[in-house]
Order: C-alpha cells, then sequence, then structure tokens
C-alpha cells in the first residue's frame, strides 16, 4: 500500500481494479465458452482480493458509501455467476451464489485484522513462559 494513498483514492482504485479483472474474467468466459457458475471461485479469488485490498484499514460500519460500492460489485458477481436478471432481490442473490454479503466479509475482515496483534503479543508470551519454566532449576 501506498503510504502517500488516501483511503478515498485506495478504495477508488481498487473498485477500478476490481472492475477490470471482472471484464477480464467475463471475456475469458465469452471467449473459451466456459459456463459461469464453474467461474465463480475464480471470480472470488480475483475480484474480492483486488476490492478488499486494504479495506481493514479503510473500512468503517459508518460509512455506507463504501459497503454498498462493493455490495453491487458482489450483485454483479452473483448475477454473472447465476445467469439471474438484474431484478433479483440481493439477498436471492448472496444465498443462492454462496457468497457472503459486503458488511459481513468487511465486518470479518476488520475484526481479524485487529485480532492478529493480540494473538501475536499473546502467542509470544506463552513462548517466553514456556522457555523460562523448562529453563528454570529445580
Amino acid at each position: 500500500m501506498d503510504s502517500h494513498l488516501a483511503f478515498q483514492e485506495l478504495h477508488n482504485r481498487c473498485m477500478k481494479k476490481s472492475r477490470g479483472a471482472e471484464a477480464r474474467i467475463q471475456t475469458l468466459t465469452k471467449t473459451y465458452c466456459v459456463v459461469p457458475e464453474s467461474v465463480g471461485a475464480v471470480q472470488v479469488a480475483c475480484k474480492h482480493v483486488v476490492a478488499l485490498d486494504g479495506s481493514e484499514l479503510w473500512w468503517d460500519p459508518r460509512e455506507v458509501g463504501w459497503r454498498d460500492c462493493l455490495q453491487l460489485l458482489l450483485n454483479r458477481q452473483a448475477r454473472s455467476i447465476l445467469g439471474e436478471l438484474p431484478t433479483t432481490q440481493s439477498g436471492t442473490l448472496m444465498r443462492e451464489s454462496g457468497l457472503t454479503p459486503a458488511p459481513v466479509t468487511l465486518d470479518s475482515r476488520h475484526q481479524r485484522f485487529a485480532s492478529r496483534p493480540e494473538n501475536a503479543c499473546s502467542s509470544k508470551l506463552k513462548e517466553l513462559h514456556m522457555n523460562s519454566s523448562s529453563s528454570a532449576p529445580q
């Protein structure tokens, strides 16, 4: 991540790259006549990684715009996996395609990121405690 990049700019850049990845996947799907259902895992692997880059830092649960932008991307992805109409409700799309809604995904990533230092510190303390207790004279 570029240190001179504001979070809004990072988010915009990630979403632009994700839309580009989406277009490339659609082109490959049409070129090689791949069934849309089998492209689902590739879409998740490519588009989610790009769209969620740095989301641990820029995600704020009070910010509705970024969440909605990501949810629209997930809706397009679910429609391409299932071949559904644009009028299909997003809840149905998420359930049938097996994708996780944007707020749940973002909250999960944010919580995992917040728990990393805590887990790293506790495991380091356990390791130090084990080393000190095993080397203690008896």
